[in-house]
């Protein structure tokens, strides 16, 4: 007997009214800390404003933001939304306007319900849509918080509801992805997405049939709001799932299981219903089978862009754990996958309701990191089920509540709420929002993110359109950049971060990496003269017939510009694992190399670099390597260039901007690229592209001749 009163830790938290208010002061507090995590990081952003702000407005630290700004953008000018698609998607949307295959008004429905609230909130901030997207991250962050805790509260395990609300909040990966400058639906992603499970299991917990029906229209009506922001209704069908698991493991009543499920449905909408088996399935192509329908050929093959991703790259148990929670915190993966598997083997029936995030937790393993955000709660929840099972089964066990003369329940409450207290501390103490200069009130995270976009890369963007540049001008970019380009040029451009899957992102790679201005000039012309249709249909017969195609391509009667900067060198390897792919054999091929490295003169010949010194009149290299050439250029242009007769694998690139000298390690064909030749050597043929605006070291312009 005494046995399973000992083993009733594991599944009975009833600790009264004391306990309850005990957790939600718990749970307040949780969620001001998260508050506070972020708002410290915008403070140390409002002391770098040379660096964190432009034109008095802060920047971004995401590239997917400015999509988001940019609807909101239109929102707020009153204007339709189907502009931000005529500007991201050329020629795909203007050819398709022109056969009348758009609809103009897009519905209020298609659009997140982010840029709405951006819009919204931003009359209490003088219409400044960045400072408005920036002031909301610390609100989402307290929300989100507060909803991961009220889901394991309802599950009855409030203390532990405490401690998985702050551990996600706090923990690298969904730290990082909502810290300041990161405009993004995930703010409230996993919030919602743990609300509505909440409500799930309270409309199954519940006895009373009216508040059963209230519970779960309730869950619909925030699945219907969960559905409107993220734009991916395809979670519908997971909830719908649990509750029936639930509605079966609980033995409820078929008729009003069946009640129960058309009303969740009816207040999740209809519309977005319909939808949900399309976002499913374009989910399971895209990160379960890894295709695109956007690069099906029937017969070369693109590269895959997914691929590039880290988020989408399967992880070592250290690297994961390293990622997801921070270096050095591997136990929290072990303590809470023991910890959940003790509560699954004890509370069965209320694990059911978890099992969407179970399924979260695994993909996070086996397919990438990026669906750890919605597993994270889990891990904490075990962390702190393991840990306060074991403080109240040592409390049980030597009955201390008999010894200190307090009754059961204060007892209990006591170690609960002490353990939450203790485990929060770990929590703050291990995570990168930790203050490193010891100051908590005045407090600068290990971690604050920098903008995505300098000041001078969104200045370029901003002048494009006041330094006459005709508004039908079309931008020739690297995808990274289209989403920005777009909300402050208001200028076309031809990818961006949601349309960099298709053939259309290899081919700019292609021309960026090709030795050959010429070929870049056909490739450039040919991406902005064919849209997608036209571009799989001419790859589908054979690569011959596909290059002929490219090389017979004319230029546009309006104005085309190719963008590089400086940020391209950081992209450098992903450009040329794209594209110099190998498209007849969808295969990896010569992907080159941009390395920065250390160089120190040593005699008038002779460079010590990285350890090894360097004949700059021979090219041989101490280790036995080889240079194959050596080009010195000043402020964007060649001024020196060293051929060299025995040949090696790498070339050697000194870039002189004033009286700095950066050297970097590149393969000979990166030196030879029309990226290299155009950006730093300007050695580029007038015949091909024109160089407009020089804002070297930054970026230059090029005109499409």
């Amino acid at each position: 007997m005494d046995d399973i009163k000992l083993l009733g830790v594991f599944k009975e938290r009833n600790f009264g009214l004391t306990g309850i208010m005990s957790v939600l002061i718990l749970t307040l507090i949780i969620g001001l800390l998260a508050f506070k995590t972020r708002n410290d990081q915008w403070n140390v952003w409002k002391l770098n404003k040379d660096i964190t702000f432009y034109n008095k407005s802060p920047l971004l630290s995401t590239a997917d933001g400015p999509y988001f700004l940019g609807q909101a953008k239109y929102l707020n000018e009153n204007k339709p939304i189907s502009l931000q698609y005529e500007k991201r998607f050329f020629p795909e949307y203007d050819q398709e306007k022109g056969n009348k295959k758009i609809n103009n008004e897009i519905s209020m429905f298609d659009i997140s319900l982010l840029p709405i609230s951006i819009n919204y909130f931003s009359n209490f901030f003088d219409n400044d849509l960045l400072l408005t997207a920036n002031k909301l991250i610390p609100i989402t962050a307290l929300i989100t918080a507060i909803l991961i805790t009220l889901f394991f509260i309802i599950l009855g395990f409030g203390y532990e509801g405490v401690i998985a609300g702050l551990g996600a909040s706090l923990s690298q990966s969904i730290y990082v992805r909502t810290s300041v400058g990161r405009v993004d639906t995930d703010l409230l992603n996993v919030g919602l997405f743990y609300l509505i499970l909440g409500l799930i299991l309270a409309s199954i917990k519940v006895e009373d049939r009216r508040n059963k029906l209230a519970l779960i229209c309730m869950a619909g009506f925030f699945n219907f709001l969960f559905s409107w922001w993220y734009q991916h209704p395809g979670f519908l069908i997971p909830f719908i799932f649990t509750l029936v698991l639930l509605q079966l493991f609980n033995r409820q009543k078929l008729s009003f299981s069946i009640i129960q499920i058309i009303s969740f449905i009816l207040f999740s909408g209809p519309f977005f219903v319909v939808d949900s088996f399309s976002s499913i399935m374009v989910f399971i192509n895209e990160f379960l089978l890894s295709s695109s329908k956007e690069a099906i050929t029937s017969n070369l093959l693109f590269p895959d862009t997914f691929k590039t991703i880290t988020e989408l790259q399967t992880l070592s148990f250290k690297e994961y754990s390293n990622v997801v929670f921070g270096e050095g915190s591997e136990w929290v993966v072990l303590f809470g996958i023991s910890g959940f598997i003790l509560f699954i083997l004890f509370n069965f029936n209320k694990a059911i309701s978890m099992l969407p995030a179970i399924l979260f937790l695994l993909m996070s393993i086996f397919v990438g990191k990026r669906f750890a955000m919605y597993a994270i709660p889990i891990y904490w929840f075990g962390v702190a089920y393991l840990f306060i099972c074991s403080v109240l089964l040592i409390n049980k066990t030597i009955r201390l509540s008999k010894i200190l003369k307090i009754s059961e329940n204060f007892s209990k409450n006591f170690w609960g709420t002490t353990s939450t207290i203790f485990l929060m501390f770990v929590i703050i103490i291990s995570s990168i929002s930790f203050c490193e200069n010891d100051n908590f009130f005045n407090c600068k995270p290990r971690y604050v993110p920098k903008p995505s976009f300098s000041n001078n890369t969104t200045q370029a963007f901003d002048l494009l359109i006041k330094e006459g540049f005709d508004t039908s001008s079309i931008i020739v970019t690297w995808w990274d950049y289209g989403y920005w380009l777009n909300f402050f040029s208001g200028l076309t451009s031809v990818h961006d971060g949601g349309s960099q899957r298709s053939p259309k992102t290899y081919l700019i790679a292609n021309a960026l990496t090709s030795t050959s201005q010429k070929n870049s000039y056909d490739i450039i012309n040919y991406v902005v003269s064919n849209n997608l249709e036209n571009v799989l249909d001419d790859s589908s017969q054979n690569y011959v017939n596909f290059i002929n195609e490219i090389s017979k391509s004319k230029p546009l009667d309006r104005p085309v510009y190719l963008y590089l900067s400086r940020d391209m060198i950081k992209w450098w390897s992903t450009i040329t694992y794209i594209g110099n792919w190998d498209i007849i054999n969808g295969a990896e091929k010569n992907k080159t190399i941009f390395e920065r490295i250390d160089c120190n003169p040593k005699s008038q010949s002779e460079m010590v670099c990285g350890g090894a010194v360097l004949n700059v009149n021979s090219g041989s290299i101490s280790n036995g390597n080889q240079l194959d050439s050596l080009v010195i250029s000043q402020n964007g242009k060649i001024i020196r260039r060293f051929d060299y007769d025995e040949k090696g694998q790498v070339s050697l690139l000194i870039d002189i901007i004033n009286e700095k000298r950066f050297f970097y390690v590149v393969s000979p064909d990166t030196l030879r690229s029309t990226f290299t030749k155009l950006y730093f050597l300007n050695n580029n043929n007038n015949n091909y592209f024109q160089l407009v605006k020089d804002e070297y070291p930054f970026y230059k312009i090029f005109k499409i001749n």
